[in-house]
């Protein structure tokens, strides 16, 4: 996973570190806050749960909880841009068979 090696996952770690800062602020799990802003996005978005044991679901499931405000979303949005994310998502063979990425 490209965004997870060498120079990516130092300059992505610098997001993840924000991240956690902004969920502590909050009094959440990152993962959380990271779900709680999928789904303040849109309605026709749904986060995909990536839960490997049923602690993680739960956790995941409590994000359903969350509601953020206008400012929390634009505030996660400028500290955690997507422009900042460095490296594609998966390795070049897989992302030509995506659609969503295109």
């Amino acid at each position: 996973m490209p965004r997870f090696v060498g120079e990516n996952l130092e300059r992505n770690r610098k997001l993840i570190d924000t991240l956690n800062r902004l969920a502590a602020e909050r009094g959440v799990a990152p993962a959380q806050l990271a779900i709680a802003w999928v789904l303040a996005k849109d309605s026709m978005i749904v986060p995909v749960i990536g839960a490997r044991t049923r602690r993680q679901l739960e956790e995941s499931l409590a994000a359903l909880e969350i509601q953020l405000t206008n400012a929390e979303i634009a505030r996660l949005e400028e500290a955690i841009p997507a422009s900042e994310v460095a490296g594609s998502r998966y390795a070049e063979t897989q992302m030509r068979g995506l659609d969503s990425e295109r």
